[in-house]
């Protein structure tokens, strides 16, 4: 009888054992899940401040870029085709790279109905052969960055009275 009680015992032991196992592997299991999960949030939190701060640089360049803009469409029509003038082209190109290149994209005006949310409307017309709250000018580009306004575009709608 004494074998068996040192069987149970090691039978036991070995029980207990494999408990202690399975409780340190969950424990381990749970403490890597909240690890990742911590690692997922704070990869989250950092591409939010990283786009945080890009729009705000994005939206401190955008004047520059418009002006540049505006500035290339003023060019007389016989100097278009000097040196300086495909300079500037050149140059207006490498401005569209950079957005690009950051995923700012430009919001679209032509033909869209109104929506506060990607357009402000700086005026508005009454004009009976266009439909009602569709823009029909743009006064200023507007930008997004992945779906989030940058600078919305500010245009002149349709409004029927």
């Amino acid at each position: 009888m004494k074998k068996d009680k040192k069987k149970e015992k090691k039978l036991s032991k070995t029980e207990e054992l494999e408990i202690k196992a399975a409780e340190h592997l969950a424990g381990w299991k749970k403490a890597l899940a909240d690890y990742q999960n911590l690692q997922k949030e704070s990869d989250k939190r950092l591409s939010s401040m990283s786009d945080f701060t890009t729009n705000a640089f994005i939206l401190e360049l955008l004047p520059i870029f418009d002006n540049y803009r505006t500035a290339i469409k003023h060019i007389p029509t016989d100097q278009q085709k000097e040196s300086w003038a495909i300079g500037l082209e050149h140059i207006l190109k490498m401005w569209q790279t950079f957005l690009d290149d950051h995923k700012v994209e430009q919001i679209e005006t032509g033909n869209q109905k109104f929506d506060p949310y990607w357009h402000e409307a700086v005026g508005e017309v009454n004009e009976a052969d266009q439909d009602d709250q569709v823009i029909v000018e743009e006064k200023l580009a507007g930008y997004k960055l992945k779906n989030v306004v940058i600078r919305p575009a500010k245009v002149i709608i349709n409004n029927h009275k």
